[in-house]
Protein backbone atom coordinates (compact mmCIF):
# COMPACT_ATOMS: atom_id res chain seq x y z
CA UNK A 1 0.00 0.00 0.00
CA UNK A 2 1.09 3.45 -0.62
CA UNK A 3 1.78 6.02 1.73
CA UNK A 4 -0.51 8.24 0.11
CA UNK A 5 -3.37 5.50 -0.18
CA UNK A 6 -2.52 5.11 3.78
CA UNK A 7 -2.93 8.55 4.59
CA UNK A 8 -6.01 8.72 3.03
CA UNK A 9 -7.74 5.64 5.11
CA UNK A 10 -6.69 6.80 8.08
CA UNK A 11 -8.21 10.34 7.56
CA UNK A 12 -11.61 8.21 6.07
CA UNK A 13 -11.41 6.60 9.53
CA UNK A 14 -11.42 9.89 11.38
CA UNK A 15 -13.91 11.18 9.19
CA UNK A 16 -16.18 8.09 9.17
CA UNK A 17 -18.05 9.30 12.55
CA UNK A 18 -19.68 12.27 10.78
CA UNK A 19 -19.61 11.11 7.03
CA UNK A 20 -22.14 8.41 9.39
CA UNK A 21 -24.31 11.07 10.70
CA UNK A 22 -24.05 12.62 7.58
CA UNK A 23 -25.49 9.61 5.49
CA UNK A 24 -28.02 8.93 7.94
CA UNK A 25 -29.44 12.58 8.10
CA UNK A 26 -29.27 12.40 4.48
CA UNK A 27 -31.31 9.15 4.30
CA UNK A 28 -34.19 10.62 6.93
CA UNK A 29 -34.41 13.77 4.76
CA UNK A 30 -35.52 11.79 2.12
CA UNK A 31 -37.48 9.37 3.83
CA UNK A 32 -35.47 6.21 2.29
CA UNK A 33 -33.47 3.95 4.49
CA UNK A 34 -31.87 1.82 1.80
CA UNK A 35 -29.86 4.92 0.94
CA UNK A 36 -28.03 4.28 4.16
CA UNK A 37 -27.68 0.64 3.37
CA UNK A 38 -26.47 0.68 0.22
CA UNK A 39 -24.15 3.53 1.03
CA UNK A 40 -22.34 1.16 3.60
CA UNK A 41 -22.24 -1.67 1.37
CA UNK A 42 -25.46 -3.77 2.70
CA UNK A 43 -28.96 -4.09 1.15
CA UNK A 44 -28.16 -4.68 -1.86
CA UNK A 45 -29.50 -7.08 -4.56
CA UNK A 46 -27.23 -10.38 -5.11
CA UNK A 47 -26.59 -10.18 -9.05
CA UNK A 48 -25.39 -12.99 -11.42
CA UNK A 49 -26.07 -11.59 -14.38
CA UNK A 50 -22.91 -9.63 -14.75
CA UNK A 51 -24.69 -6.05 -15.35
CA UNK A 52 -22.44 -3.31 -17.17
CA UNK A 53 -22.29 -0.58 -14.39
CA UNK A 54 -22.73 3.43 -14.65
CA UNK A 55 -21.77 5.60 -11.66
CA UNK A 56 -22.96 9.38 -12.17
CA UNK A 57 -22.69 10.99 -9.17
CA UNK A 58 -24.51 14.81 -10.24
CA UNK A 59 -27.77 15.32 -11.99
CA UNK A 60 -26.20 16.68 -14.65
CA UNK A 61 -23.74 13.47 -15.05
CA UNK A 62 -26.68 11.29 -15.36
CA UNK A 63 -28.76 13.15 -17.77
CA UNK A 64 -25.77 12.91 -20.16
CA UNK A 65 -25.67 9.65 -19.67
CA UNK A 66 -28.77 9.19 -20.21
CA UNK A 67 -28.27 8.99 -24.29
CA UNK A 68 -25.92 6.19 -23.98
CA UNK A 69 -27.57 3.91 -21.75
CA UNK A 70 -30.63 4.22 -24.04
CA UNK A 71 -28.68 2.97 -26.86
CA UNK A 72 -26.42 0.96 -24.94
CA UNK A 73 -30.13 -0.57 -24.14
CA UNK A 74 -30.96 -0.71 -27.60
CA UNK A 75 -28.21 -2.09 -29.18
CA UNK A 76 -26.68 -4.74 -26.59
CA UNK A 77 -30.45 -6.09 -25.26
CA UNK A 78 -28.20 -9.12 -23.67
CA UNK A 79 -26.46 -6.81 -21.18
CA UNK A 80 -28.23 -5.25 -18.40
CA UNK A 81 -27.30 -2.04 -17.50
CA UNK A 82 -27.05 -0.86 -13.07
CA UNK A 83 -26.79 3.17 -12.32
CA UNK A 84 -25.14 4.18 -9.00
CA UNK A 85 -25.75 7.70 -8.09
CA UNK A 86 -24.94 9.68 -4.23
CA UNK A 87 -28.31 11.44 -3.78
CA UNK A 88 -31.61 10.95 -3.59
CA UNK A 89 -31.88 13.44 -6.32
CA UNK A 90 -30.42 11.39 -8.69
CA UNK A 91 -31.51 8.60 -7.48
CA UNK A 92 -35.25 10.47 -8.21
CA UNK A 93 -34.20 11.56 -11.70
CA UNK A 94 -32.45 8.18 -12.48
CA UNK A 95 -36.01 6.45 -12.13
CA UNK A 96 -38.06 9.03 -13.53
CA UNK A 97 -35.81 8.82 -17.16
CA UNK A 98 -34.11 5.13 -17.38
CA UNK A 99 -35.79 2.44 -18.73
CA UNK A 100 -37.76 0.26 -16.68
CA UNK A 101 -34.93 -1.83 -16.54
CA UNK A 102 -31.64 -0.39 -15.81
CA UNK A 103 -31.64 -1.40 -12.02
CA UNK A 104 -30.16 2.23 -9.50
CA UNK A 105 -28.40 1.57 -6.59
CA UNK A 106 -26.71 4.51 -4.07
CA UNK A 107 -22.94 3.66 -4.70
CA UNK A 108 -21.22 2.55 -1.18
CA UNK A 109 -18.84 5.37 0.38
CA UNK A 110 -15.09 4.86 -0.35
CA UNK A 111 -14.58 2.77 2.34
CA UNK A 112 -12.79 -0.43 1.83
CA UNK A 113 -15.27 -2.50 3.13
CA UNK A 114 -18.17 -1.12 1.67
CA UNK A 115 -16.60 -0.68 -1.72
CA UNK A 116 -15.82 -5.15 -1.73
CA UNK A 117 -19.63 -5.78 -0.38
CA UNK A 118 -20.82 -3.73 -3.52
CA UNK A 119 -18.68 -5.17 -6.08
CA UNK A 120 -19.56 -8.89 -4.62
CA UNK A 121 -23.22 -8.05 -4.68
CA UNK A 122 -23.22 -6.44 -8.15
CA UNK A 123 -20.58 -8.59 -9.73
CA UNK A 124 -20.57 -5.91 -12.84
CA UNK A 125 -18.44 -6.79 -16.04
CA UNK A 126 -17.32 -3.23 -16.46
CA UNK A 127 -17.33 -0.27 -14.60
CA UNK A 128 -17.71 3.55 -16.68
CA UNK A 129 -17.48 6.29 -14.16
CA UNK A 130 -18.78 9.47 -15.45
CA UNK A 131 -17.05 12.42 -15.96
CA UNK A 132 -14.66 13.08 -12.06
CA UNK A 133 -15.07 11.05 -9.65
CA UNK A 134 -11.99 9.84 -8.15
CA UNK A 135 -12.39 7.06 -5.43
CA UNK A 136 -8.98 5.16 -4.30
CA UNK A 137 -10.39 2.36 -2.08
CA UNK A 138 -13.42 2.03 -4.81
CA UNK A 139 -10.94 2.10 -7.48
CA UNK A 140 -8.46 -0.05 -6.40
CA UNK A 141 -10.80 -2.90 -5.17
CA UNK A 142 -12.33 -2.52 -8.68
CA UNK A 143 -8.48 -3.57 -10.18
CA UNK A 144 -7.98 -6.27 -7.76
CA UNK A 145 -11.13 -7.86 -9.16
CA UNK A 146 -9.82 -7.92 -12.68
CA UNK A 147 -13.00 -5.86 -14.09
CA UNK A 148 -12.61 -3.24 -16.63
CA UNK A 149 -12.61 0.28 -15.71
CA UNK A 150 -13.21 3.07 -17.76
CA UNK A 151 -13.73 6.72 -17.59
CA UNK A 152 -16.59 8.68 -19.31
CA UNK A 153 -16.25 11.87 -20.71
CA UNK A 154 -13.25 12.15 -18.44
CA UNK A 155 -13.19 16.39 -17.83
CA UNK A 156 -11.16 17.85 -14.70
CA UNK A 157 -11.88 21.16 -12.88
CA UNK A 158 -9.50 23.98 -12.11
CA UNK A 159 -9.52 22.89 -8.30
CA UNK A 160 -8.72 18.74 -9.56
CA UNK A 161 -6.05 20.21 -11.62
CA UNK A 162 -4.14 21.62 -8.62
CA UNK A 163 -4.15 19.52 -5.56
CA UNK A 164 -1.93 19.21 -2.79
CA UNK A 165 1.25 17.50 -3.16
CA UNK A 166 -0.30 14.17 -1.11
CA UNK A 167 -3.65 14.23 -2.95
CA UNK A 168 -1.91 14.77 -6.03
CA UNK A 169 0.17 11.71 -5.60
CA UNK A 170 -3.20 9.76 -4.04
CA UNK A 171 -4.77 10.91 -8.04
CA UNK A 172 -1.92 9.07 -9.27
CA UNK A 173 -1.54 5.79 -7.42
CA UNK A 174 -5.77 5.92 -8.28
CA UNK A 175 -5.32 6.42 -12.07
CA UNK A 176 -2.88 3.38 -12.53
CA UNK A 177 -6.38 1.41 -12.04
CA UNK A 178 -8.21 2.36 -14.94
CA UNK A 179 -8.29 0.69 -18.06
CA UNK A 180 -9.13 3.54 -20.11
CA UNK A 181 -10.13 7.31 -20.02
CA UNK A 182 -12.48 8.88 -22.42
CA UNK A 183 -11.93 12.14 -22.23
CA UNK A 184 -14.43 14.97 -23.32
CA UNK A 185 -11.46 17.27 -25.03
CA UNK A 186 -8.04 17.60 -25.45
CA UNK A 187 -7.17 20.21 -22.39
CA UNK A 188 -9.07 17.41 -20.31
CA UNK A 189 -6.78 14.63 -22.08
CA UNK A 190 -3.93 16.28 -21.27
CA UNK A 191 -4.87 17.61 -17.63
CA UNK A 192 -5.35 13.70 -16.78
CA UNK A 193 -1.69 12.87 -18.00
CA UNK A 194 -0.19 15.61 -16.11
CA UNK A 195 -2.21 14.30 -13.20
CA UNK A 196 -0.48 10.64 -13.37
CA UNK A 197 -2.66 8.93 -15.71
CA UNK A 198 -0.32 6.27 -18.17
CA UNK A 199 -0.53 8.52 -21.46
CA UNK A 200 -1.53 5.30 -23.62
CA UNK A 201 -4.64 5.06 -21.63
CA UNK A 202 -6.02 8.82 -22.09
CA UNK A 203 -8.02 9.05 -25.68
CA UNK A 204 -9.75 12.05 -26.73
CA UNK A 205 -13.68 10.82 -27.27
CA UNK A 206 -15.59 14.34 -27.09
CA UNK A 207 -17.91 15.49 -25.21
CA UNK A 208 -20.84 13.10 -24.81
CA UNK A 209 -23.38 15.86 -23.26
CA UNK A 210 -23.51 16.93 -27.30
CA UNK A 211 -24.86 13.71 -27.75
CA UNK A 212 -28.60 13.17 -27.36
CA UNK A 213 -31.14 10.36 -28.45
CA UNK A 214 -34.02 12.30 -27.95
CA UNK A 215 -36.19 14.42 -30.26
CA UNK A 216 -36.82 17.54 -30.25
CA UNK A 217 -39.60 17.39 -32.15
CA UNK A 218 -40.93 15.60 -29.07
CA UNK A 219 -39.89 17.82 -25.80
CA UNK A 220 -42.65 19.07 -24.15
CA UNK A 221 -42.95 22.83 -23.56
CA UNK A 222 -44.16 24.14 -20.58
CA UNK A 223 -46.66 26.74 -21.10
CA UNK A 224 -47.56 29.32 -18.53
CA UNK A 225 -50.47 31.14 -20.17
CA UNK A 226 -47.30 33.83 -20.73
CA UNK A 227 -44.32 34.01 -22.73
CA UNK A 228 -40.90 33.98 -20.10
CA UNK A 229 -37.49 34.20 -20.06
CA UNK A 230 -35.72 31.34 -18.18
CA UNK A 231 -32.65 31.62 -15.60
CA UNK A 232 -31.34 27.92 -15.57
CA UNK A 233 -29.97 26.14 -12.51
CA UNK A 234 -29.21 29.08 -10.26
CA UNK A 235 -27.28 29.62 -6.84
CA UNK A 236 -27.21 31.71 -4.14
CA UNK A 237 -26.38 35.30 -5.15
CA UNK A 238 -27.82 34.81 -8.75
CA UNK A 239 -31.46 34.87 -7.43
CA UNK A 240 -30.88 38.35 -6.39
CA UNK A 241 -28.63 39.72 -8.92
CA UNK A 242 -31.38 37.98 -11.92
CA UNK A 243 -34.93 39.72 -10.09
CA UNK A 244 -32.72 42.79 -9.64
CA UNK A 245 -32.23 42.76 -13.67
CA UNK A 246 -36.04 42.01 -14.13
CA UNK A 247 -36.66 44.98 -12.47
CA UNK A 248 -34.70 47.84 -13.74
CA UNK A 249 -35.94 46.30 -17.25
CA UNK A 250 -38.87 46.84 -15.74
CA UNK A 251 -38.35 50.45 -14.39
CA UNK A 252 -36.30 51.48 -18.20
CA UNK A 253 -37.89 49.34 -20.92
CA UNK A 254 -41.30 48.07 -19.81
CA UNK A 255 -42.49 47.18 -23.03
CA UNK A 256 -40.30 44.43 -23.67
CA UNK A 257 -41.21 43.02 -20.20
CA UNK A 258 -45.14 43.94 -19.76
CA UNK A 259 -46.77 40.08 -19.89
CA UNK A 260 -43.83 38.33 -19.89
CA UNK A 261 -42.05 36.58 -16.97
CA UNK A 262 -38.94 35.79 -15.27
CA UNK A 263 -38.64 32.02 -14.29
CA UNK A 264 -36.24 31.09 -12.06
CA UNK A 265 -35.27 27.32 -11.76
CA UNK A 266 -32.37 26.70 -9.06
CA UNK A 267 -29.82 24.32 -9.41
CA UNK A 268 -31.09 22.46 -6.06
CA UNK A 269 -34.73 23.28 -5.69
CA UNK A 270 -34.68 22.67 -2.14
CA UNK A 271 -33.55 26.25 -1.69
CA UNK A 272 -36.81 27.58 -2.30
CA UNK A 273 -37.26 29.07 1.62
CA UNK A 274 -34.13 30.96 0.80
CA UNK A 275 -34.30 32.14 -2.32
CA UNK A 276 -38.17 33.67 -1.33
CA UNK A 277 -36.58 35.30 1.74
CA UNK A 278 -33.75 37.31 -0.25
CA UNK A 279 -36.60 38.27 -2.71
CA UNK A 280 -39.01 39.64 -0.46
CA UNK A 281 -40.16 42.60 -2.50
CA UNK A 282 -41.09 40.49 -5.34
CA UNK A 283 -44.79 39.16 -6.76
CA UNK A 284 -43.37 35.20 -6.96
CA UNK A 285 -45.27 32.15 -8.03
CA UNK A 286 -44.55 28.98 -6.73
CA UNK A 287 -44.52 25.94 -8.69
CA UNK A 288 -44.37 23.67 -6.14
CA UNK A 289 -46.76 24.96 -4.36
CA UNK A 290 -49.31 25.11 -7.37
CA UNK A 291 -49.68 29.01 -7.22
CA UNK A 292 -51.63 30.53 -9.73
CA UNK A 293 -50.01 33.25 -12.10
CA UNK A 294 -52.31 36.27 -12.18
CA UNK A 295 -51.12 39.94 -13.68
CA UNK A 296 -49.44 41.14 -10.73
CA UNK A 297 -46.53 37.73 -11.14
CA UNK A 298 -43.22 38.91 -12.00
CA UNK A 299 -41.40 35.84 -11.17
CA UNK A 300 -42.00 32.15 -11.20
CA UNK A 301 -40.28 29.77 -8.78
CA UNK A 302 -39.70 26.45 -11.38
CA UNK A 303 -38.57 24.28 -7.59
CA UNK A 304 -39.53 21.34 -9.05
CA UNK A 305 -37.46 18.10 -10.14
CA UNK A 306 -37.47 17.05 -13.94
CA UNK A 307 -38.75 19.70 -15.46
CA UNK A 308 -35.96 21.58 -16.60
CA UNK A 309 -36.01 20.83 -20.16
CA UNK A 310 -39.85 21.65 -20.69
CA UNK A 311 -38.91 25.63 -19.25
CA UNK A 312 -36.20 25.27 -21.82
CA UNK A 313 -38.11 24.32 -24.90
CA UNK A 314 -41.05 27.25 -23.62
CA UNK A 315 -38.52 29.67 -22.81
CA UNK A 316 -38.23 33.00 -25.21
CA UNK A 317 -34.16 32.86 -24.84
CA UNK A 318 -32.17 30.85 -21.66
CA UNK A 319 -29.54 32.28 -19.51
CA UNK A 320 -27.52 29.46 -17.92
CA UNK A 321 -26.85 29.99 -13.66
CA UNK A 322 -23.64 28.90 -11.79
CA UNK A 323 -21.97 31.86 -14.42
CA UNK A 324 -22.68 35.20 -12.74
CA UNK A 325 -20.60 33.60 -9.43
CA UNK A 326 -17.60 32.19 -9.50
CA UNK A 327 -19.23 28.69 -9.66
CA UNK A 328 -18.09 27.34 -12.99
CA UNK A 329 -21.18 27.37 -14.84
CA UNK A 330 -23.55 24.39 -16.34
CA UNK A 331 -24.57 22.64 -19.24
CA UNK A 332 -25.83 25.25 -22.16
CA UNK A 333 -26.01 22.05 -24.69
CA UNK A 334 -29.65 21.37 -23.78
CA UNK A 335 -31.08 25.07 -25.00
CA UNK A 336 -28.62 24.98 -27.72
CA UNK A 337 -29.95 21.89 -28.95
CA UNK A 338 -33.37 22.91 -28.25
CA UNK A 339 -32.33 26.09 -30.92
CA UNK A 340 -32.59 28.97 -27.86
CA UNK A 341 -30.65 31.92 -27.16
CA UNK A 342 -28.60 31.44 -24.73
CA UNK A 343 -26.45 34.09 -22.46
CA UNK A 344 -24.31 33.40 -19.24
CA UNK A 345 -21.81 35.37 -17.19
CA UNK A 346 -18.09 35.15 -16.97
CA UNK A 347 -17.83 32.18 -14.68
CA UNK A 348 -17.74 29.40 -17.24
CA UNK A 349 -14.74 27.14 -16.00
CA UNK A 350 -16.26 23.72 -16.15
CA UNK A 351 -17.51 24.52 -19.35
CA UNK A 352 -14.50 25.71 -21.20
CA UNK A 353 -14.77 24.15 -24.21
CA UNK A 354 -18.78 24.05 -24.96
CA UNK A 355 -18.59 27.88 -24.29
CA UNK A 356 -15.61 28.36 -26.74
CA UNK A 357 -17.72 26.49 -29.48
CA UNK A 358 -20.66 28.12 -29.25
CA UNK A 359 -19.23 31.85 -28.94
CA UNK A 360 -17.47 31.20 -32.43
CA UNK A 361 -20.35 29.74 -33.68
CA UNK A 362 -22.54 32.83 -32.57
CA UNK A 363 -24.49 30.67 -30.81
CA UNK A 364 -24.54 32.06 -27.44
CA UNK A 365 -23.55 35.36 -25.65
CA UNK A 366 -21.31 35.86 -23.14
CA UNK A 367 -21.66 38.74 -20.59
CA UNK A 368 -19.39 40.18 -17.59
CA UNK A 369 -21.65 41.11 -15.25
CA UNK A 370 -25.36 41.99 -14.08
CA UNK A 371 -25.63 45.38 -16.27
CA UNK A 372 -24.56 43.37 -19.21
CA UNK A 373 -26.83 41.03 -18.78
CA UNK A 374 -29.76 43.65 -18.59
CA UNK A 375 -28.89 44.92 -21.67
CA UNK A 376 -28.47 41.64 -23.77
CA UNK A 377 -31.95 40.48 -22.44
CA UNK A 378 -33.25 44.36 -23.74
CA UNK A 379 -31.63 43.80 -27.06
CA UNK A 380 -33.38 39.92 -27.46
CA UNK A 381 -37.13 40.77 -26.17
CA UNK A 382 -36.54 44.19 -28.54
CA UNK A 383 -35.71 42.12 -31.68
CA UNK A 384 -36.59 38.32 -31.35
CA UNK A 385 -35.73 37.64 -34.72
CA UNK A 386 -31.96 39.29 -34.19
CA UNK A 387 -32.56 36.77 -31.01
CA UNK A 388 -33.54 33.89 -32.75
CA UNK A 389 -30.14 33.62 -34.69
CA UNK A 390 -28.45 32.84 -31.95
CA UNK A 391 -30.21 29.89 -31.32
CA UNK A 392 -30.37 28.67 -35.02
CA UNK A 393 -26.54 28.74 -35.29
CA UNK A 394 -26.71 27.34 -31.35
CA UNK A 395 -28.95 24.46 -32.97
CA UNK A 396 -26.78 23.81 -36.19
CA UNK A 397 -23.64 23.33 -34.15
CA UNK A 398 -25.32 20.68 -32.04
CA UNK A 399 -26.38 18.77 -35.51
CA UNK A 400 -22.39 18.93 -36.68
CA UNK A 401 -21.83 16.63 -33.63
CA UNK A 402 -23.82 14.04 -33.84
CA UNK A 403 -20.73 11.28 -34.90
CA UNK A 404 -19.99 11.56 -30.59
CA UNK A 405 -22.39 9.01 -29.28
CA UNK A 406 -21.62 6.58 -31.73
CA UNK A 407 -17.57 6.86 -31.12
CA UNK A 408 -18.65 6.27 -27.81
CA UNK A 409 -20.51 3.27 -28.01
CA UNK A 410 -17.54 1.44 -29.78
CA UNK A 411 -15.07 2.52 -27.69
CA UNK A 412 -17.15 1.04 -24.96
CA UNK A 413 -18.17 -1.75 -26.68
CA UNK A 414 -14.51 -2.81 -27.22
CA UNK A 415 -13.14 -2.14 -23.73
CA UNK A 416 -15.85 -3.83 -21.87
CA UNK A 417 -16.10 -6.81 -24.49
CA UNK A 418 -19.79 -6.31 -25.09
CA UNK A 419 -20.06 -9.05 -27.98
CA UNK A 420 -22.45 -8.88 -30.89
CA UNK A 421 -24.83 -5.74 -31.21
CA UNK A 422 -28.41 -6.18 -32.41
Amino acid sequence: MSKELFRYRLLLRLLAPLLLIFNAWQAARAGELRLFRQRLGTSLPQRIDAPLWLHAASVGELIAAQALITILRERFPHVPVTVTTVTPTGAALAQQRLPADVQHLYLPMDWPGATRRFLRAVKPRAALIMETELWPNLFENIARQNIPLIIINGRLSSRSRHPATWIKKLYAVTLKNVDAILARSADDADAYIQLGAPADKVHLSGNIKWANTNNTDETQAIDLGRPYVLAASTHDNEEQQLAHVWEKMAQQTPQQTQGRLLVIAPRHPQRRDDILKQLTNQTIAIRSRGNTINADTKIYLADTLGELEGFIAGADCVFMGGSLIPHGGHNILEPARLGKPIVFGPHMTNFTEETQLLLQAGGAKQIADEQALRETLSIWLADPQAAAVFGEKAAQLMSSQNSVLEDYLQAIARLCGLGPEK
